[in-house]
């Protein structure tokens, strides 16, 4: 299964796009900060990771500005065939 689920503030939003097919698509950062146990300890634990909305969630993800808490939830998918970045392609937005 490949299903994430992340919390965070938006740190940049892109104005939506469209692919050569005509499909809206809209990116933006997400930085996430937590204090998780692992192993009976405690570590802050912070990341940013881009994510991609297509379709109507392209608008809604593009209206946010920066600074937004949200909740988002996706897949974690290459961000190109040759490329070892990950993207997560969102199915959910959720402002918090």
């Amino acid at each position: 299964m490949n299903r994430l689920v992340i919390s965070g503030a938006l740190i940049q939003v892109d104005p939506v796009r469209y692919s050569p097919a005509g499909v809206p698509i809209a990116e933006a950062v997400i930085l996430h900060r937590s204090s998780q146990t692992v192993a009976t300890q405690t570590r802050q634990m912070e990341c940013e990771l881009t994510v991609q909305a297509s379709g109507s969630l392209a608008s809604q993800l593009a209206q946010l500005t920066t600074g937004t808490q949200v909740k988002l939830e996706g897949a974690l998918n290459r961000r190109s065939v040759n490329s070892r970045q990950l993207i997560l392609i969102l199915n959910r937005i959720e402002k918090e």
